[in-house]
């Protein structure tokens, strides 16, 4: 580790509807799957680096869906699956995942009301579809219709789940159990996640700055919904998307352009970063 307090700033910032947009007449799935940074924003990381700030990518995405260009934007470390994995020095530092026990006590209450969910882990993306059918929206998904095929197929090792909101009326139906161990998200454009009580974006900044033996000072956030709340509430400067939901917009400092207006390039520049 080095201590790199006073030495430049460090900046985290959410993919989905921030680093990259996502054009809400697709498929979210589709977006999260091809959609690609822009030329200014591998730009801005560009000269983040040049004033020797660190730019970190704080995702809800595991590390098996973090494309090839996002990894060109040469962040200094990656928080990933919703602050579940630190990813640094070309390692994984940390990561927590569901354990066992929970996760089968999961699957079976989604199995007796049909809830059909995406699971996510480091090298594993597997659809969970018990009222059968297929998954094609991100290729390379795992497709799952009961525990015993989750079993044989991965390695069982998730960090979160995500889900479309036409499933919400059944989530809701085991609130209570889902309150008791996850924490559930809105990530907007008719997703949302559920992660594990007390393992968040914001645990994964702490967790990044720990590393790095940096302090909350000097410290920026750039985020659009609500899993990105934790993110926003451990840096020292929040800073809120154009696009982002009121809720996130309310824990901001400051609310830049939209996503699609290279948002990110002008909150950057609003703060004197490049």
């Amino acid at each position: 580790m080095q201590d790199t307090n006073g030495t430049g700033a460090v900046i985290f910032f959410d993919v989905d509807g921030t680093l990259i947009w996502h054009d809400p007449s697709s498929n979210a799935a589709q977006n999260v799957a091809h959609a690609r940074p822009s030329a200014a924003t591998a730009d801005a990381f560009a000269r983040l680096r040049e004033r020797g700030h660190q730019a970190f990518i704080c995702t809800g995405r595991p590390l098996c869906l973090v494309q090839q260009a996002l990894l060109d934007l040469e962040p200094a470390g990656l928080v990933l699956s919703a602050g579940a994995c630190l990813y640094m020095d070309g390692k994984i530092v940390e990561e927590h995942v569901i354990d066992d026990a929970l996760l089968e006590e999961t699957v079976r209450r989604f199995t007796d009301l049909g809830i059909e969910v995406v699971f996510e882990g480091t090298d594993t993306f597997a659809a969970f579809l018990p009222n059968g059918g297929d998954y094609t929206d991100i290729p390379g998904t795992v497709v799952t219709h009961s525990l015993d095929e989750l079993r044989s197929k991965t390695n069982m090792r998730f960090s979160k789940f995500s889900f479309t909101n036409e499933m919400l009326p059944k989530l809701d139906q085991i609130g209570d159990f889902l309150a008791k161990h996850y924490g559930r998200y809105d990530l907007g454009l008719g997703t949302g996640e559920c992660t594990l009580l007390g393992v968040d974006k914001g645990a994964g900044v702490r967790a990044a700055l720990a590393y790095l033996g940096h302090g909350i000072e000097n410290t920026f956030a750039f985020g659009d919904s609500e899993n990105d709340l934790p993110m926003l509430r451990a840096v020292e400067t929040p800073v809120a998307m154009g696009n982002a939901l009121d809720s996130v917009k309310a824990e901001a400092v400051y609310v830049t352009d939209r996503a699609e207006h290279e948002g990110v390039s002008t909150g950057l520049a609003h703060f004197g970063l490049i």
